[in-house]
Formats: structure tokens, sequence, C-alpha cells
């Protein structure tokens, strides 16, 4: 099932990713960001915002490998599930501009390292699938997967702290106004102004070079 979704979720996304600068710098982040090995524990996933403006109706979460007894909590207004290694939320409908939270309980490894925790972001038009994971010494990826900390014994105060907010950062490309409307058709329209603009000066050189006299 995850990986049907993750699928169509990749297909229906494609083209927003072909525009990178119309993707949300907001990722999904767990909270906390680390867990003690071998240890229950129970993670809530922050979802920051809809697929490009379309309310959140489910949200599929693969388990990691080595992670046992892994269960949705319950919440509110959504169906939960757990089954062939995937927990899922479904049947909600959270605003495509309101965050929240869906959290999961489960027994964390007893090896210390990161795990992921691969999860397709269902809409009412569209998807997200944020299953990406970086190569060790590469640069984040533009979909990643929600990673969670295993350390040996438990969790340090710097272990505990969030990521750092990356809306701040100049890589950010989407950003939300006062009226919590978003930027992401501004952002797209700008870059689809700058290809036109480069394809007619491309096209305005060729038939110039085509109109000159040969030697």
């Amino acid at each position: 099932m995850f990986r049907r979704s993750a699928g169509a979720a990749l297909t229906a996304s494609g083209a927003a990713l072909l525009l990178g600068a119309a993707i949300a710098s907001a990722h999904i982040e767990p909270d906390p960001p680390a867990v003690q090995a071998g240890a229950s524990a129970t993670v809530s996933f922050a979802v920051e915002h809809g697929c490009n403006g379309s309310n959140t109706t489910q949200l599929e979460f693969k388990v990691p490998a080595d992670v046992t007894d892994a269960k949705a909590v319950d919440k509110a207004g959504w169906t939960t599930g757990a089954a062939n290694g995937t927990v899922s939320f479904t049947g909600g409908n959270l605003d495509a501009s309101t965050p929240d939270e869906f959290s999961i309980t489960f027994t964390a490894p007893a090896t210390p390292g990161t795990i992921y925790f691969p999860v397709v972001q269902t809409c009412a038009v569209g998807a997200t699938a944020w299953i990406e994971i970086a190569a060790d010494g590469a640069p984040e990826p533009e979909l990643p997967a929600p990673a969670v900390l295993v350390t040996d014994g438990p969790p340090t105060s710097a272990q505990l702290a969030p990521a750092a907010d990356d809306a701040a950062s100049p890589s950010s490309v989407a950003t939300t106004s006062g009226d919590g409307s978003s930027n992401t058709g501004v952002i797209i329209g700008i870059g689809i102004g700058a290809v036109v603009v480069i394809g007619g000066a491309v096209l305005l050189a060729t038939r110039r070079r085509g109109a000159a006299p040969s030697a």
C-alpha cells in the first residue's frame, strides 16, 4: 500500500519537483527528534502545510526496520491503523494552512543510529512523498523523510534540541503571508516569466544569426 501511494505521490508531484522554487521549505519534523535505544517512545510528526494549498486527508508512515510495536496514537477526526509495516491516519481533513501533529508510539531499535519514517501525505488534490534520504555527505534532499536519532542512553539536551528553523534560510522559497495565503503562485509566476524571457532572447538571437549574410 505504501509503495503504491508513494509512486502515485511522486507522479502527482513530478511537475512541482521540476519547479524547485515551488516546494515549501517546511518539512515534516519529529518531536522529540531523539529517543533512547530499546526504549518505548512516542514521537509526534508536525505537518506544517497541505499540498500546494490543498487540504491533507491522509498520512501513511513507513515503519523503519527494527522498530517494533508501532501504532498510531488516536486522533479526533481521523481513523488510525497499522498494517504491513505502515502506520496510517485516514479520513481526516486538515486545512492546508493549519499545522498539526500526528503521533506514533513504538519501541526503538536496540542499536543506536538514525531511523527514518518515510511518509506519503495525500491531499484532496495531489500528494507529497516525504521519502527521500540523503547519502552521507550529500545535501538535504527537497522532500526528506523524517529522521529520528536513536541514542545509546538517554538523549542529551543537545540531541533533543529542535532542528534549526529553515524558514529564515536564504534557500527558503515558499512563505505564508499574514492572511494565511501562500506565495507559491507568485514564485511560480516569476519562474515561468523568467523562462519565457530567456526563451525569447534565445529565439531572437537564433533568428539574427540566421538572417546574417554569409561570407
